[in-house]
């Protein structure tokens, strides 16, 4: 029997992007899952309405945060997930609520195939779903530089047919041992706290979803680009000079006074960690920490 996995959507005054996520979902995922919408504080009422609707019919877990933590926003829902007896204790899907997850291909749904890609190589600890991202920046002089790194990720080195790469939180497949910390959370920099033996990839492009969010990145709204860049300033998170250039000179003097002391922060926190990890650990399991350097040179 197949134990459901929990599927994490991280969403905030984006209804009718969140809307399609849910509903492709929905629709397109045979394999067993529970639903979480966790919602970092959204102030948009057609928002809130679809979250009531989703905790009223059943569809979802609906968390709602009283502040916009960006990725600390996860970590609601993996407390209470972390309290669910019934869900997979190996795996986690977390994903923002802007995804579109592609059709099932000969009866096996996006979720099966990213399951059964981990399950066959143990080395990999994250797993991304294929994304529109390189067809939808080409050619387009605003996101010259995102195409430019997408298109050197998939020309990456490869382990089977996949791409071995950075995956952010638009939609991936975890495991729940990934990161150093003791328990599995999401904070910033935990790209930078994968276990040393881990591999982070991206699938082929069999299974592909649509990433709805860079259509917002066209038209954005001022007080939603504003709000997006005080809280990335806060997370460490990277500001787009040309994201940055479409709000107030306030809001650009900000990220570029404080973004560098928040980074410190994060960075110092992302230390730490590492030590508590590799303190009991060294010299007698060395082997373990440089477990990831040795599979790189076979």
């Amino acid at each position: 029997m197949n134990i459901p996995i929990a599927i994490v959507v991280l969403t905030k005054d984006e209804p009718d992007f969140l809307e399609k996520t849910v509903n492709s979902i929905i629709k397109r995922t045979k394999y067993p899952y529970e639903l979480f919408i966790v919602d970092n504080c959204s102030n948009f009422d057609k928002q809130k309405m679809l979250l009531e609707s989703y905790r009223e019919s059943g569809v979802a877990y609906v968390i709602l945060n009283k502040k916009n933590e960006w990725p600390l926003g996860f970590n609601r829902a993996i407390d209470v997930i972390n309290t669910r007896g019934n869900l997979s204790s190996e795996y986690m899907v977390l994903t923002d609520g802007d995804i579109v997850v592609p059709k099932p291909i000969k009866q096996v749904c996006w979720l099966e195939y990213l399951k059964q890609k981990m399950d066959n190589n143990v080395i990999i600890g994250k797993l991304g779903l294929a994304l529109d991202d390189l067809e939808f920046t080409k050619g387009k002089e605003e996101f010259s530089k995102i195409y430019k790194e997408e298109l050197s990720y998939i020309k990456g080195p490869m382990i089977g047919d996949m791409v071995i790469a950075p995956v952010d939180t638009a939609l991936a497949i975890y495991r729940q041992d990934l990161f150093v910390m003791k328990n599995f959370k999401m904070v910033p920099g935990h790209a930078s706290l994968v276990k040393p033996y881990y591999y982070i990839c991206r699938a082929n492009q069999a299974y592909q979803g649509e990433h709805l969010g860079f259509k917002s990145y066209q038209k954005p709204n001022e007080e939603q680009i504003k709000e997006k860049i005080i809280c990335f300033t806060k997370y460490a998170g990277f500001v787009d000079p040309i994201v940055l250039s479409k709000t107030s000179k306030r809001v650009r003097y900000f990220y570029k006074m404080f973004h560098h002391v928040f980074r410190a922060y994060w960075f110092l926190k992302v230390v730490f960690y590492w030590v508590v990890y590799i303190t009991p650990r060294f010299p007698r399991n060395l082997n373990e920490i440089q477990s990831g350097r040795k599979y790189k040179h076979e």
